[in-house]
C-alpha cells in the first residue's frame, strides 16, 4: 500500500487529524496531546503500531499494510458513561465498515466488531484527567485486509479482515473518514444508538462462558449492561468484563 494521505484525511476531518506511518500506540500519543490541551476531535492515525493495545493486558496486532489504527479525543461536557462512548463507537465502526464493504458487521459485547464470524476491529476507550476536565481517548483498530504473512498463531482462529481483497483507492483513509463522520453524527444525536447496538449484538440468546461458568445472554439494557442468566438460576448484570463463546458456529 502507498503511504497514508494526510491531505485526504484532513480535507474531511480537519487539520487536527495527525497522520503517521508508524507509532508505538495512537492512544499513547493522543494522551500526550490531550494533556497539552488538544481540542476535542483531535485524531492520531497510523498505518501501523509497534505496541497496539486492547483491553486489560491484551495487545492488538497492528501490522503495516493491512489495517488502519486511529484514536480520537473526546471532551464530554456533561459527564459521561464509558459504556455509552464505547457502544457509540462500536455502532460508528459498524457504520463505517458497512460503507466501505457493503456488509453490516456484528458486535460482540462490548467493543469487538465481527464480520463473517471473525473479529475485524477492536475499540479501547480510556478516561484521562486533564487540567480542563476528564477527556476520553477513543482508540480503534480495523483489519481491512489479511496480513501478507497471515495472523499470528495465537489469534489466527478468531481474527479476520473486512475484505478478502480490494483495489479501492484510499481504502484506509476512507475508513477513518467514514468512522469520524458517523461518530460525530451519533454523538450529536444518540437517540438511535441503543437500537442499532442491540440489533448488531450477535451474542443475544447465545450460551457463553463468564468467569468459568456457563450462562445465556438474555438481554442488553439501554445503559449497555449485559444481562446473563446463569445456569444456577441467578441473574448477573455486567458493566464490564469479558464473555467468551465457541467461535466455530459463527462462520457463515
Amino acid at each position: 500500500m502507498q503511504k497514508l494521505s494526510a491531505s485526504y484525511i484532513q480535507r474531511h476531518c480537519g487539520p487536527t487529524a495527525c497522520v503517521f506511518e508508524e507509532l508505538d500506540s495512537t492512544n499513547a500519543v493522543l494522551k500526550e496531546y490531550a494533556r497539552q490541551g488538544a481540542p476535542a476531535f483531535t485524531a492520531v492515525i497510523a498505518a501501523a503500531q509497534r505496541a497496539g493495545r486492547g483491553r486489560g493486558e491484551h495487545t492488538f496486532f497492528s501490522p503495516k499494510g493491512s489495517g488502519i489504527y486511529f484514536s480520537i479525543l473526546l471532551r464530554p461536557e456533561n459527564g459521561f458513561a464509558p459504556a455509552d462512548i464505547t457502544a457509540t463507537a462500536a455502532v460508528a465502526a459498524c457504520d463505517a465498515i458497512e460503507q466501505i464493504a457493503g456488509e453490516r458487521p456484528q458486535i460482540k459485547w462490548l467493543n469487538d466488531i465481527y464480520v463473517r464470524g471473525k473479529k475485524v476491529a477492536g475499540i479501547l476507550a480510556e478516561a484521562l484527567p486533564t487540567e480542563s476536565g476528564t477527556a476520553v481517548v477513543l482508540g480503534v483498530g480495523v483489519n481491512l485486509l489479511a496480513p501478507k504473512d497471515g495472523f499470528p498463531p495465537e489469534i489466527a482462529a478468531r481474527a479476520g479482515a473486512v475484505l478478502e481483497k480490494s483495489r479501492q483507492r484510499f481504502l484506509r483513509e476512507r475508513t477513518v473518514i467514514a468512522f469520524f463522520q458517523s461518530l460525530e453524527k451519533r454523538l450529536r444525536d444518540p437517540s438511535h444508538v441503543y437500537a442499532a447496538y442491540r440489533q448488531g449484538l450477535f451474542v443475544l440468546g447465545r450460551e457463553v462462558s463468564y468467569r468459568g461458568e456457563r450462562a445465556t445472554v438474555s438481554d442488553v439494557l439501554p445503559d449497555f449492561r449485559l444481562v446473563l442468566s446463569m445456569q444456577d438460576g441467578h441473574t448477573v448484570y455486567l458493566n464490564s468484563g469479558e464473555i467468551s463463546l465457541d467461535f466455530g458456529d459463527l462462520a457463515q
